[in-house]
């Protein structure tokens, strides 16, 4: 697997040029080599170059446990679509004197042995529920439990985890799941080499490290450590001390490699303790990019080079983060702002410079927490004795277990054989008396409708929602819809809308039929429209396979999204109060899921303002449709213009 003489420099030492494979390699070899480091996470890491670091760490791994170099370690992989059976029970089929028979053993991320594996996660962000609490349940844990279908057991877990994730998604995470990835490192420009070794070759004392049958000397630590580990790091208002043990287990790792070599490399005698100090914590902040808090004073005829700010892009503004599309820039400071998941308002933005840039490990704290990562939790939902059941009633049948019993039926089914059985005592039930509950699947797709009604006009929506409607209907897909500025509603501030379980609901006919109104609360329409899908995807088990969102409008939304949720007209001028609120909850969806939720934004290609619609797809991430039909002349450049930017 490894080839290589001449073993290279550390990374990070002084005068070496930053290498990011090598310093890759080098976080992959330490969380081998130390018990704690269970969790890497990887930043803006190329997909296409997942696979290649992946089979890296598994050789890593492998040598660690003193495999063949033919020999890996097995892999874990999960995704959006992962559920709960799927990590803690597997089933196995045997053969018995009866025929087959079906079993359940212990799943994937069980340890039933001391061999090591591997769990990989290629998007942490897009991560299933499940998923998530069991990183959180595993990660960093002394001891772990399953009780599960007949199954007990207990283990250590020893498993090691790779994770990749973009910087900008580290906000939607909740900040007790990026905790458990004690190693973290920025790698947008990592370029593997093509050949067996991708990040490089493994140095010889390296090598030696990771030998299981090697001599592990001790590691002691030194008094100057806690000092030196605080000047990288120190207790913010997120509370907690696993990013300082993180890098105090980092340097540790860092010393046991350095203990593999030969002793007079740095002074340690052979077969004593080694020492964890100051410098190894240097070298840890250098192999995760992480910069000193408190960087030492430099003399007075000398400008200190972290002094001297980098050259800034142009029109960039260092003081706050860089927004990602021009559609998503934040308000000036001093404007309040309203967070569109919450009914009150949530005060002043922060200023530039109330808080520090951060370092390169650590992008949530530019970004701060999301919406959707306070929670990790699946909503309770009513059950039945130990098996749930879902789904409406749509009938009767004979019970074919004692699971969801129909109490009332099969009561009155006793009840009609009572004067036969002769008794005139207590209802006797017997067992082909019971009946059970028939329900019908719960959909596992929906389709959003959000109509707005006030740019109808004259135009037929019928023709250009079909294929939508007609997905819907074969997919047997649920129908949320969404309705803005109808004639009609109890209050023309705020959105309505309704579920219906099919497409052939009357109340959708008459949706694409009803008349408009005068107000067009757009910014509380995409709100109910992103409350019902992170409803539903969240719903049991993994939630929905896939969602559709299509938002038919021409993005002029002339009600705020806090007068929305009061119900009372302000007497202040609106101006484009509502549009940017608009965008700003579809900056919220496009960041719900990118996996199972596709959006599309249908353009009535209304005069003026036709670029609205593509500012309103840009910051869903989706693309823009025109109504089929008649379209007026005047706004064909213009549609163009709107449509392709």
């Amino acid at each position: 697997m490894f080839t290589g003489p001449k073993p290279p420099q550390e990374p990070g030492d002084p005068g070496e040029p930053d290498d990011v494979s090598r310093r890759l390699l080098a976080a992959l070899v330490c969380s081998a080599l130390e018990p704690s480091l269970t969790g890497v996470l990887l930043f803006d890491l190329p997909p296409e170059h997942f696979s290649a670091v992946a089979g890296v760490f598994t050789q890593v791994l492998g040598r660690a446990a003193g495999h063949d170099q033919e020999l890996t370690v097995p892999q874990a992989v999960l995704d959006a679509a992962t559920v709960d059976e799927e990590l803690w029970i597997r089933p196995r089929v045997r053969r018995s004197g009866q025929g087959i028979e079906f079993t359940f053993g212990p799943g994937p991320l069980v340890e039933t042995d001391d061999a090591p594996q591997l769990v990989v996660v290629p998007d942490l962000a897009r991560l299933s529920i499940p998923g998530m609490r069991a990183a959180i349940q595993l990660l960093g844990a002394d001891t772990a439990t399953l009780e599960h279908s007949g199954i007990r057991h207990r283990w250590r877990p020893r498993a090691r985890w790779l994770a990749c994730c973009r910087s900008e998604d580290a906000g939607l995470l909740s900040p007790h799941l990026l905790d458990r990835f004690p190693l973290r490192l920025a790698v947008p420009d990592l370029r593997p080499e093509p050949g067996s070794d991708p990040l490089g070759a493994l140095p010889a004392d390296w090598a030696a490290a990771l030998d299981p049958s090697a001599p592990r000397p001790r590691t002691a630590l030194t008094d100057e450590l806690a000092p030196a580990v605080l000047e990288y790091l120190v207790d913010q208002e997120s509370g907690g001390q696993r990013r300082v043990l993180a890098l105090a287990r980092i340097a540790r790792a860092l010393a046991r490699l350095d203990g593999a070599g030969p002793a007079a490399a740095d002074g340690v005698p052979l077969g004593g303790p080694i020492q964890v100090t100051a410098i190894h914590v240097g070298r840890a902040a250098r192999l995760i990019s992480l910069r000193s808090l408190h960087p030492p004073a430099a003399p007075p005829d000398e400008a200190p080079a972290w002094d001297v700010p980098e050259r800034p892009d142009p029109g960039r503004d260092l003081s706050r983060p860089e927004p990602r599309t021009g559609t998503e820039r934040g308000t000036e400071p001093g404007i309040p702002v309203h967070d569109p998941e919450s009914a009150v308002p949530l005060g002043q933005t922060p200023v530039a410079g109330e808080r520090p840039a951060p370092a390169a490990p650590y992008p949530e704290d530019i970004t701060g927490p999301g919406p959707d990562g306070a929670t990790l939790r699946i909503p309770t939902r009513r059950a039945v004795g130990a098996r749930a059941s879902r789904g409406p009633v749509v009938g009767v049948r004979r019970a074919r277990d004692l699971w969801d019993l129909a109490m009332v039926r099969t009561a009155m089914e006793a009840a009609k054989h009572r004067a036969r059985r002769g008794g005139s005592g207590p209802l006797l039930i017997l067992p082909q008396d019971l009946r059970g509950y028939v329900r019908a699947p719960e959909p596992v797709r929906m389709l959003t409708l959000l109509l707005d009604h006030t740019c109808r006009g004259d135009q037929d929506w019928s023709a250009t929602l079909e294929p939508f409607l007609h997905w819907a209907y074969v997919t047997r897909a649920a129908v949320h819809v969404v309705e803005v500025g109808g004639a009609g509603e109890t209050n023309e501030l705020r959105a309505g809308g309704f579920t219906a379980r099919s497409t052939r609901d009357p109340r959708i006919a008459a949706a694409l039929a009803r008349p408009p109104g005068r107000a067009t609360p757009l910014a509380h329409g995409l709100d109910r429209a992103a409350h019902a899908l992170r409803r539903t995807f969240r719903h049991h088990r993994a939630g929905l396979v896939e969602a559709l969102l299509v938002a038919v409008t021409d993005g002029r939304g002339n009600v705020p999204l806090a007068m929305s949720r009061t119900g009372r007209q302000d007497r202040v001028p609106v101006q484009r109060a509502g549009v940017d609120d608009a965008l700003a909850v579809a900056a919220r969806i496009r960041a719900m899921d990118r996996s199972r939720l596709h959006c599309v934004v249908v353009d009535p290609g209304r005069h003026p303002y036709t670029r609205l619609p593509a500012a309103l797809a840009e910051a869903l991430g989706c693309g823009v449709v025109a109504v089929q039909g008649e379209r007026e002349p005047w706004a064909d450049d213009e549609w163009r213009v709107a449509r392709h930017g």
